[in-house]
């Protein structure tokens, strides 16, 4: 019980941090560049790399690896856009 709770861990590192850089890195631009540099940034590890895993490894018949690589793609894009919301939230509480 205890391996799917490191992986969502794992997988919420490997979006997090990407995505605070790409945030970090255009801070100076406008809310919509801020957005999508931090949402690029969050796919940018989670999914080439949830792919690699999902075409690489054996499966079972009725398992879809494109279907695997959706969900957690759509996971790291939640998590991004979770991240993009703390940091807008605590850039207005400090210019405040």
């Amino acid at each position: 019980m205890i391996g799917p709770i490191i992986f969502m861990v794992l997988l919420g590192v490997m979006v997090v941090l990407p995505a605070f850089t790409g945030w970090k890195w255009s801070q100076k631009k406008e809310q919509f560049v801020r957005m999508g540099a931090t949402i690029l940034g969050g796919q940018a590890i989670a999914t080439p790399v949830m792919g690699f895993i999902a075409f690489s490894a054996e499966r079972a018949h009725d398992e879809s690896p494109f279907k695997s690589v959706i969900i957690y793609a759509s996971m790291a894009l939640v998590i991004s856009i979770m991240t993009f919301a703390i940091l807008e939230i605590k850039k207005t509480h400090r210019g405040t």
